[in-house]
């Protein structure tokens, strides 16, 4: 069997970084992709010499066809295969708007990267999927092993919460409602073909995106200290870090998750839960 083979989107920081940091730790091989060169081609080298797992860089904008579509054939022609996909890519808005105050300038990048980034990945990931031959999954129970249809690939976007309720970003919030969308659709269309594709929905979580929107905003403190406002706001009292969603999204890639499809797991600390 050929090496398994990953595409991280947005893989140079944050959580995408976690991720990919994750699946080379197991083993898989990794494709970064980002728009920051310097960071990516630096992790690629990284997860080589730490982990022995090969690990590709290739600059990417997830909003231009163009740019996804030879994403996937890089990693293809390195690897050999695509069994993994976790699209990771995102941007924030400049500010927390009230909606008559974005323009369409500000919508459209947000939506662009965001929300059709993710379907551009999803289009090339599974189309790339559909003509490898499925590899075969092992379950081990406590007295017998079976072994069920084979697994063409595994997909996972990255909503949010606020793919679920509104926090008041008139771009950001439909663009993440949109994923789960695209998840859903994703699941029905390519299930036959024995390729899943499910969401993530983060809460707050301390990467550098979200340092930047809570400066821009004037919000003290960070996830590791008691001083921001935002962890009044969590049942756990304090905000996630990239590798325990990581965890999350390298579940849904993995065959423990074999028979999940169509499916968001909202990992927030019970935010939302008490903020509906």
């Amino acid at each position: 069997m050929p090496s398994l083979s990953a595409i991280v989107t947005g893989g140079a920081s944050g959580i995408g970084e976690a991720v990919a940091t994750k699946l080379a730790s197991r083993g898989v091989n990794v494709t970064i992709a980002d728009l920051d060169t310097e960071a990516g081609e630096a992790l690629a080298k990284k997860l080589e010499t730490d982990f022995g797992a090969a690990a590709i860089f290739v600059h990417t904008d997830v909003s231009l066809e163009d740019d996804v579509k030879a994403m996937v054939e890089a990693a293809v022609k390195r690897f050999g295969r695509l069994d993994f996909a976790a699209n990771c890519a995102g941007v924030s808005e400049t500010v927390w708007h009230e909606e008559q105050s974005i323009t369409t300038r500000d919508f459209d990048r947000v939506y662009s990267i965001n929300a059709k980034g993710v379907w551009l990945c999803q289009k090339y990931e599974a189309a790339q999927m559909q003509r490898q031959p499925p590899r075969p999954i092992s379950l081990s129970g406590p007295s017998s092993s079976r072994t069920i249809p084979g697994e063409r690939g595994s997909i996972v976007h990255i909503s949010s919460v606020c793919g679920l309720i509104s926090q008041g970003l008139g771009a950001y919030t439909p663009a993440k409602h949109a994923v789960l969308g695209i998840t859903k659709n994703g699941a029905k269309f390519y299930g036959k073909d024995q390729i899943r594709v499910n969401a993530v929905c983060p809460g707050w979580v301390y990467t550098p995106l979200l340092e930047k929107v809570m400066g821009r905003q004037g919000v003290a403190g960070t996830a590791e200290t008691e001083q921001s406002p935002v962890l009044d706001r969590i049942m756990m009292g304090r905000m996630s870090f990239p590798e325990e969603q990581a965890s999350v999204i390298s579940f849904l890639l993995s065959d423990d998750s074999s028979y999940v499809n169509g499916a968001h797991i909202v990992v927030d600390g019970g935010f939302v839960d008490i903020h509906p």
